[in-house]
């Protein structure tokens, strides 16, 4: 999830040229169709300190849902050391290949990731080497777990880890983690919060075999994020609806100009991360969710919402239950 200047995306979206299309233009699939976040779990300071902690079941009635794969975002960087070679706590490692492990055990793709990692956003020559010994173990202690289990660069990278900076972070990431994992696929994006406006600077390595592009869509950010308390002056874009003629068409704009550039990167494009907090209005958050999945899947790009059971969900974890917005993004479940 991000924090932007409201409407900027907006006026980005204006300022660069969509291409004129009198057919809805497909993406390369990513072989990731159907997506769901573990949000709010793993990616906690300590798993739990949001409420939440993956329970085994959850993995099961998710595959049975109908979705094909899960996005684990992790704060590694809380459970390693600060200095050289930057050592992943052991029982972390172990609560990770276990969530891992259900997911796969149910049928699941899995999607690792490093979320959270505040410290190099402000500091990325500083966490540099850092990074890379994260990903150097990760990479060294899933080598042979099978190929439905895909890496995910970063999350959401920004501040002064800027476009020039991430691609070339990226790049060096990429030929590490392909020294031990060949055949992998991992999961890229741009700097500015992997914003879809990013997708025109992204710089894909030379052997870009087996690399999925991801971007993530809060658009429009006072809609999806009214409320929201972690984002400064929110609760003044309460009550803000989504439905409108207009609404509709600035989404078919976004998805084109999505597919414009993942067609000039010729890579697979993702939607690692949509959806709607839930001081949106019910009825708003179910058009605009079962909107960004119609316009998503008509273009072959897999998508992932954000999230499972927290304050974006789709499941009750006291009732067991799924809410309105299951059938939104899964509307052909039986």
């Amino acid at each position: 999830m991000k924090i932007v200047l409201a409407g900027l995306s907006l006026l980005l979206l204006a300022g660069l040229p969509l291409a004129a299309q009198e057919e809805v233009e497909t993406a390369p699939t990513p072989d990731i169709a159907r997506c769901i976040n573990l949000g709010n779990m793993l990616e906690a300071p300590t798993e739990g300190e949001w409420g939440l902690r993956v329970q085994e079941p959850w993995l099961q009635i998710i595959a049975d849902a109908g979705f094909d794969t899960v996005r684990i975002p992790i704060r590694w960087s809380a459970h390693a050391a600060d200095e050289a070679p930057y050592t992943i706590d052991d029982a972390f490692f172990e609560r990770v290949d276990a969530v891992v492990g259900w997911a796969l055990d149910a049928g699941l793709q899995a999607i690792v990731n490093i979320h959270h990692y505040e410290e190099i956003m402000p500091d990325p020559e500083g966490h540099h080497d850092r990074l890379l010994g994260l990903w150097a173990q990760i990479a060294d202690h899933y080598q042979d777990y099978p190929q439905t289990l895909i890496f995910e660069i970063l999350n959401e990278p920004n501040d002064k880890l800027t476009t020039n900076l991430w691609n070339r972070y990226q790049a060096e990431i990429v030929a590490l983690i392909r020294t031990t994992n060949p055949e992998r696929r991992l999961i890229v994006s741009g700097a500015g919060w992997g914003s879809v406006y990013e997708l025109p600077w992204v710089k894909l390595p030379a052997d870009a075999d087996n690399l999925i592009v991801s971007f993530h869509n809060y658009e429009p950010f006072e809609f999806t994020h009214q409320g929201a308390e972690w984002v400064a002056g929110a609760d003044r874009w309460v009550g803000r609806t989504w439905g409108t003629d207009v609404d509709y068409r600035n989404l078919d704009e976004y998805f084109d100009y999505a597919v414009q550039w993942g067609d000039r990167l010729d890579a697979p494009l993702f939607m690692g991360e949509f959806g709607a907090y839930s001081k949106a209005d019910m009825e708003s958050r179910l058009l605009f969710t079962r909107a960004v999945v119609e316009q998503a899947e008509a273009r072959g790009i897999g998508w992932c919402y954000w999230e499972f059971a927290a304050g974006f969900g789709i499941y009750d974890s006291v009732t067991d239950t799924y809410n309105e917005l299951y059938g939104a993004l899964i509307p052909d479940a039986s």
